[in-house]
This record gives C-alpha cells, structure tokens and sequence, in this order.
C-alpha cells in the first residue's frame, strides 16, 4: 500500500492550485481526477485584479474599461483593478508541465474513487485500481442539488477580418428584457473576440437556443463578417450552501464546494486562489483563516441569497437591481464589493443603491426560507 502525506481529489482549477504550491515541498502528495489529461473541458476564467497569484503570466491583456448595458449603458473604469482572463488550456498545460518535472506530486487521471475509509492514522483511499493511506484528504468533488440556481453560459470565440473600432468590451449587456438573460463579450487578441450568452436558471437551458442568441447579437451589433473558431460552455452551481470544514477533521473541501464561487456572481478563480494560499498555511502549521468563516463573508453569502431569490422570483426587476449598483456606486466600489473584498462602507453603499422596499421584503424572506 503507497503512502501519502496529501490526497488531492479532482485536477480542476482548485486541486492543481493548490498542487502548484506545494511543488518541491515536504509532502508526499498524489493526485486523483477521473477524467483524460487529453480530453480536458477548456474555459476562460475571468477577475478584477484584486489579489496576487503565481499564474499572472498566463493574463490575456487586462481590460481597463467594461460597460454595462441595460436601457441606457454605464461605463465601468477599471484602471485601479485591471479585468483579466486566462484560458483555463494555458493553465493547464504550465501546471502539468511543472508537476510532471517535479519529484513529490504523483497524478493519476481517469481514477474512480470508490470509498474512503478513516483509520487510526489516516484514510484508506480505495481507487479501485488499489488502495492509498494518506494523511490529508483535499476534496473539490462539488455536491449539486437539483433545485440549485446556476450560472449557465455558451461562448462562441470568433475572429473578424479586422479588429472592431467600436468594440467596448460588455460585462452585461440586458439586451433582452423579458428574461434575465445577458451577453458577455471580451477582447481575446488583435481581432479575435468572445461572445457569451449567460442565464441565471434553475432549469436546463437549450444550448442550440444559446448559441442562436450569441450569432443573432453579433449580427445586431457589428455588420463585418466572422468566422467561429471554438465554442465553450458551462454551468457554474450559485449556491450560498457551504459545506464549511471541521476544525477537527483531516477531509478538507477546497474550490466550489467549500464557497469559493461567489453566488451572485460566479465568479470563482481568485478565490480558489486566496484559499490555496490559506490551506497552505494551515499545513505549514501556521494560522490560517477558512475563507466562508470571515464575517464580511458571512454578510455577503446572506446578501447573494438574497439576490438569487429575487433573480429566482422576479427576474425582470432584478436586471434593474444589478443595473443601479453599477450606475449609483463608484467603479472601485462595485468591484470590491463584487471581488469580496468590500469595506463595511462599501456594503452599506451597495446597499443603499438597491430598491429599498423590494431589497427588504426578501431579505425578509431570506431570514426563513431556505438558502438558494
């Protein structure tokens, strides 16, 4: 039976964070995902540049402004926190590389694990191959339920013959209003640029449907001829439900399951990020903190819920909702607030910039039902 110091369980963004950190350390430590190393889902991450990471080098060039378009538009500066994206293949393919060329982190793809099971000086990991004892279990498995709110989204990457003149990079465009539905569309070289069509839903969403809206903006927007160079899609799970981790216990959730992605918003990488940096911490024997546990965060998870009930309940006023805090709050105060990283003003500020009687009735609400 091989022993490990750490298991990690997945090879997704959170796990090879983590991973990456701890390159060259004293720890024994094996990874166990169960998809192909060649067959790897791409996808494009993107953040306000609010906290430092060691994959800054793989950035597409930041984004300085973003608009959001509702009935009018508003204009987002963010020369303070620059908006950056990395393509999940580039990260994937430097943190392999240093992994495979490193002599403490052993990885095995397309592994099951079929049961974990605590002993007196560790876990039995059994792979169904065989069985590891490690001491540390680190787990990104995400628990879904079905009736969870997700982030659903299809992207098309495509190129023009020649750059856009009078393209603005859109974090929202609200182009329809009968549903809260958005387009979102970045910069991804001199003319090449993604388009995204972006719901928030409980239920399935058709993807054909999706990649129907994508074409029929681009055609609206801009008269030029493009061609589509590749396609992504994803569902990210926005659930206030954390499964916070047991002071007492050695199975640690990392990455979406221990409340990395934020709710609102989805947004997720630099706060795997942050929480790598802590887990380190913590197996360095120094103190750490648990990222769901900090108070801002706790205010902030009870004001996501409040907003996915009202997206849940009354998507129309919603687009609204989210259209005044961009236009009524300065640009680095959305940002911070939106990057968790928000002072005690800045939340009163975002706050005071909703609709006060419908903010209150489901924040009322919120105190009794059930978390989204």
């Amino acid at each position: 039976m091989k022993n490990y110091d750490i298991v990690i369980i997945g090879a997704g963004c959170s796990g090879l964070s983590l991973a990456y950190r701890l390159i060259e350390s004293s720890f024994n430590i094996c990874i166990i995902d169960n998809s192909s190393r060649e067959n790897r889902i791409r996808k494009t991450w993107s953040y306000w540049n609010t906290y430092d990471h060691p994959f800054r080098h793989l950035e597409k060039e930041p984004n300085l402004t973003l608009q959001i378009k509702n009935f009018e538009k508003t204009i987002l500066n963010c020369d303070d926190y620059n908006y950056c994206s990395i393509d999940s293949f580039d990260f994937d393919e430097y943190v392999l590389k240093k992994i495979d060329n490193c002599s403490n982190i052993t990885i095995n793809f397309e592994e099951t694990i079929n049961n974990i099971e605590e002993v007196n000086d560790g876990f039995h990991v059994d792979m169904g191959t065989g069985i590891i004892q490690t001491k540390y279990i680190f787990d990104s498995r995400p628990n879904r339920s079905p009736g969870d709110m997700k982030q659903v989204f299809k992207g098309l990457f495509v190129e023009f013959k020649e750059p856009l003149k009078d393209f603005i990079p859109t974090l929202m465009d609200f182009s329809n209003k009968d549903k809260f539905h958005f387009i979102y569309s970045l910069p991804m070289g001199s003319n090449q640029y993604l388009f995204e069509s972006t719901y928030y839903s409980v239920s399935k969403i058709d993807k054909t449907q999706m990649t129907t809206e994508v074409h029929e903006y681009i055609k609206k927007t801009y008269t030029t001829q493009y061609s589509v160079i590749r396609e992504e899609y994803g569902e990210i799970p926005l659930s206030t439900k954390v499964n916070l981790n047991m002071s007492d216990s050695n199975i640690i959730n990392i990455g979406i399951p221990a409340g990395s992605t934020r709710a609102s918003t989805g947004y997720t990488f630099l706060n795997i990020q942050k929480q790598s940096d802590e887990y380190v911490k913590m197996l360095n024997g120094d103190k750490y903190v648990e990222y769901p546990k900090t108070f801002k965060n706790k205010i902030l998870r009870k004001m996501d819920n409040v907003l996915l009930m009202i997206i849940r309940d009354e998507p129309l006023k919603s687009m609204s909702i989210l259209y005044s805090m961009f236009e009524k709050n300065t640009a680095n105060r959305t940002i911070r607030f939106l990057s968790d990283i928000p002072t005690i003003l800045d939340i009163l500020c975002i706050v005071w910039s909703m609709p006060k009687l419908l903010f209150i009735k489901y924040a009322i609400r919120s105190i009794t039902a059930r978390k989204v």
